[in-house]
Formats: structure tokens, C-alpha cells, sequence
């Protein structure tokens, strides 16, 4: 029986690469910045992305396979922290071993775009797009003016780089709802589109199905009008493109690097949660979590005291939010009336709906060092910096983890 279930698994995770497959190499086409072929060829897409790069010249050098056979998610984390993985583990300062002649290229890479760049930073890059670093430098950073007077979770929207009226549209209006997950859903949508009309040309806005006018209709709705049914499920449409597709780290507009999509999302969800009350709170005055009230992950549901704890946690514990969320439409499927309802409907259907989050498998793989790495190799796919061969290889690896259990 559990070899079935391992091979159902199996041809369900090559199945669901075949797809993905196809549609991230067109949304990878759509987010490459220039409609011009010369420019999307020698754009350095790889700028301070240390999982591109180390995938890239392994792949290049025929070491791909025992690159991404190396470590499962699992096993990476224990290195990385030294021990059990908790919501609240703290990096254990691991020592790097002797670079390959992989990793030298990635450096002198990454170097030629960047400067000077060492393995340690690049060690740092990966750390930190794998989601295990906290919001301690955000704490300690300034607050923003914008954000002084009606915010909560001021760290949480700095590391997540959301726009303070956007923040803010999330709690008037239409998405006035108590409801983190969802109200992150929609305004890191907006955010988003906004980053997607600052770095295109407004001459092809229209031809890369980018709307300027959705915008005005969450942040000044007596002005712009309210928020359509059209404007929710494009705007879910579009956040499901972005969590499909992997992008190199910029910087945010606080000045730090930005954080891939899922983790941004669950950032902004717990800064909307902060903004609710709790029965006892979760953290101490130093804001590190209370053994006694803050929840542990998994199926502990007691708040987690979000800052001390990981990206990673988080977004785990948003995909909790999330699936429950859901489940008002699974147990009312036939009810579309009341906004939460409204809000809840183009997610449902969403990659991260009905065949996603809710699926304790795919919840489970959503975050993990082989997802991003299926994300990455998709992503040089469309720039013809790997064979589909190589890009079965990375998915046969994440077979092989996840369905045939090694951990």
C-alpha cells in the first residue's frame, strides 16, 4: 500500500512539472523586464541569486545531479541549524566546505554583476531566500514615517517591501475583514502589479495584461470606483503567476533584499494578524516567543510569536490561515454572497485552492529547498541555460525526496 501511494506521488510530481513546465517558461517570458529579444538575452537575471547561479554552473559542468542530490530540505535544515528544526531556531554559524569548481564559477559570476562576492555571501543569499533568517534587522531599523500611525507589524511589512498605502488598503473597504491570509493574498497582489508597471514600459502594458487602473480601486475607491469581481480574480490570477515563477533578489524599497513571494506573503499576512488582539501574547517584552503561550508550528494552534520567529515557520503557519479560510466555501460551496465569501471564491480556484495549500502533501512541499529548485531550473529553462533533460533530473530528484521518503 504505501509503495502505491509512493508511486502515485511520484507520477503526480512529474505530471505537475510537465505543466508548471510550460507555464512558467511563458511567465518567466512575461516578468523578464524588456519585450526587446536583445536586451531579455543579456539581461543579468542572475544578479545576487545565489541559487541561480550555483544551479546554472552545475549544470553546466554535467554535476547537476549530485548537486541537487546532495541534500533534501530535511537534511539541510539539520546542518543548517544543528539540530531539530523549531518556528524559532536560530542559525548555528555552519563552516563552508573548500568550493568546487561549480560554486568558483558561480562566485566570479555573481561577482561580474555585483562585485566582489565571497562563497560566505553567497551561503548568506541562500540562507536567506530558503526563508531561515527573522526580522531582526527590521526591528532595529527606523520606521518609516508612512508607517508611524495606523500600522502594526512594522517589521513584517518592511521585510515583505510593501508600499505603506497598500498596506493600509488592506484594512479599509473591501478587505476590512480580520482575515491575514486573505487580506495578503490581495494586497501583495497590488504590490505586485505596481512593481510590474514601474519596470515595464507603459507601451506594453496592454500586450502583458498589466491594468493600472485596479490599483485606485482598493487604495481610493470613492474616487476610482469599488474593487470589481474581474479586479479579484485578476489580481489572484496574477500573485499565482508570481508564486509560480522564480525571480532574483532586488532590493525592497526599505533597502532590504527582497524575499521570494511565498515568504513575502506570509510576512504580510502576520503583520495584519499582529493587528488583531490576542488572548495572551505570544511574545516576551524582548520579543522573543514565550514558551508558555507561543505556538510550535504544526498542528499547535496558538499563535507564533512572529518576530522571533523564521520566514519559513511563517509561512507555514500562513498556509494553516489559508487552507482554514477555505474551508468556508468547502463547507458553504453554494453561498457567494457576504464579502468574506467574495474574497474567498478566486482563491478557491487558485493554485493555491483547491489543488494547493489545502493538500497536506503540497503544503508541506510548497516551501522546501526542492520546490525552489524546481522554481530556479524553470526559470533557466527560459533562458536556455538548461536541456529539458536536466530540468527532469531536478524533478525526478524531488520525486525521489519527497515520494520515495528520504530525508
Amino acid at each position: 500500500m504505501a509503495s502505491q501511494t509512493r508511486a502515485h506521488r511520484w507520477a503526480s510530481v512529474r505530471a505537475w512539472w510537465s505543466r508548471r513546465s510550460v507555464r512558467s517558461l511563458a511567465l518567466a517570458t512575461l516578468v523578464a523586464g524588456s519585450c526587446d529579444p536583445v536586451a531579455a538575452a543579456t539581461a543579468t537575471y542572475w544578479d545576487k541569486d545565489a541559487l541561480l547561479v550555483l544551479l546554472k554552473e552545475h549544470a553546466a559542468d554535467g554535476t547537476l545531479h549530485d548537486y541537487v542530490n546532495e541534500s533534501t530540505d530535511a537534511s539541510f535544515s539539520r546542518w543548517l541549524i544543528g539540530g531539530f528544526e523549531t518556528p524559532y531556531s536560530e542559525l548555528a554559524g555552519v563552516a563552508l566546505s573548500p568550493p568546487d569548481d561549480a560554486t568558483r564559477r558561480a562566485i566570479a559570476l555573481a561577482s561580474s554583476t555585483h562585485g566582489p562576492v565571497t562563497q560566505r555571501m553567497l551561503h548568506d543569499w541562500k540562507v536567506w531566500d530558503l526563508g531561515y533568517t527573522k526580522v531582526d534587522a527590521m526591528r532595529r531599523a527606523p520606521v518609516p514615517e508612512e508607517l508611524r500611525a495606523g500600522a502594526w507589524g512594522v517589521p513584517h511589512i518592511m521585510k515583505a517591501g510593501i508600499d505603506p498605502d497598500l498596506y493600509k488598503a488592506g484594512m479599509r473597504g473591501l478587505l476590512d475583514i480580520n482575515h491575514p491570509a486573505i487580506q495578503a493574498n490581495y494586497v501583495l497582489a497590488l504590490q505586485v502589479l505596481r512593481e510590474k508597471l514601474t519596470e515595464v514600459n507603459q507601451r506594453f502594458w496592454r500586450e502583458r495584461g498589466l491594468r493600472g487602473d485596479v490599483i485606485g480601486r482598493f487604495t481610493d475607491p470613492e474616487r476610482h470606483g469599488e474593487p470589481t469581481d474581474f479586479d479579484l480574480h485578476y489580481l489572484v490570477q496574477l500573485l499565482d503567476g508570481e508564486l509560480s515563477t522564480w525571480r532574483g533578489a532586488g532590493t525592497n524599497r526599505y533597502g532590504f533584499r527582497e524575499l521570494p513571494a511565498n515568504l513575502r506573503l506570509a510576512r504580510l499576512a502576520a503583520a495584519y494578524r499582529e493587528g488583531m488582539p490576542y488572548s495572551s501574547q505570544p511574545c516576551a517584552s524582548d520579543r522573543r516567543y514565550m514558551a508558555t503561550h507561543a505556538g510550535m508550528g504544526g498542528n499547535d494552534g496558538r499563535p507564533l510569536c512572529f518576530d522571533d520567529a523564521t520566514d519559513r515557520a511563517v509561512y507555514h503557519w500562513y498556509t494553516h490561515e489559508l487552507r482554514d479560510d477555505l474551508g468556508v466555501l468547502l463547507v458553504n460551496p453554494g453561498a457567494r454572497t457576504t464579502t468574506l465569501l467574495r474574497l474567498t471564491g478566486p482563491l478557491y480556484t487558485s493554485n493555491q485552492g483547491r489543488l494547493g495549500i489545502p493538500d497536506p502533501f503540497r503544503r508541506m512541499l510548497s516551501d522546501s529547498l526542492e520546490m525552489v529548485q524546481i522554481k530556479v531550473a524553470n526559470r533557466l529553462l527560459a533562458h536556455g541555460e538548461l536541456s529539458a533533460a536536466q530540468g527532469d533530473t531536478v524533478a525526478r530528484t524531488l520525486s525521489e525526496h519527497w515520494c520515495g521518503g528520504r530525508l
